[in-house]
């Protein structure tokens, strides 16, 4: 996992983890009839930042949609993850 310099704490240690923002994914998960959804939010997150810093904000959650559109086709969470942050991170001279 690729860490981000600056990053704030994992989501999944702030005060409303688990009042508001689990609770929150499980309804959303519900929903979409996907509760047995492998999701690591942090996870997600570090991928997120790591293209909002080197590409651009508004690029993050289209990074998501991304990894969700893989993982829809089989691959792994890490694994897409993993993809994003190489091609994000990997220079190309032009």
């Amino acid at each position: 996992m690729t860490a981000v310099k600056g990053a704030k704490p994992p989501v999944t240690s702030q005060d409303d983890w688990e009042s508001e923002l689990l609770p929150w994914i499980r309804r959303v998960e519900a929903a979409l009839q996907i509760e047995d959804c492998p999701m690591d939010v942090d996870r997600v997150h570090v991928m997120t930042g790591v293209v909002a810093r080197e590409v651009q904000r508004s690029m993050a959650p289209i990074s998501s949609f991304l990894v969700g559109y893989a993982m829809g086709r089989g691959a792994g969470l890490e694994e897409a993850c993993e993809v994003i942050e190489r091609v994000t991170t990997t220079r190309v001279d032009t």
